[in-house]
């Protein structure tokens, strides 16, 4: 679905569901991916900076964060239902 590359890691953002019903709202997408990020990335100062609605090759969600004082960006993947979809470190593969 989306791959993330940075200096130290390239993330792979995949799934194999096929079709996911529509179970959270706007906002929901952002407060669920927001937390999961800070979390995730370790990092409390991140914001959201874009939200994207993608439908191929699946519908999902793309969050994109950047690091307060930074053009550093980080991202979320969720799917329509509100799950967040764990990236793989392709290094660590």
């Amino acid at each position: 679905m989306f791959r993330d590359a940075h200096a130290e890691h390239t993330y792979r953002f995949e799934s194999d569901q096929k079709s996911v019903e529509m179970k959270v709202t706007r906002q929901e997408v952002v407060e669920l991916a927001l937390y999961w990020a800070m979390n995730f990335y370790r990092d409390r100062s991140l914001e959201v900076a874009e939200l994207k609605f993608e439908i191929q090759p699946l519908r999902f969600w793309l969050i994109t964060f950047k690091k307060a004082g930074t053009n550093e960006a980080f991202y979320a993947v969720e799917l329509p239902d509100g799950t967040i979809v764990a990236p793989q470190d392709e290094k660590g593969m």
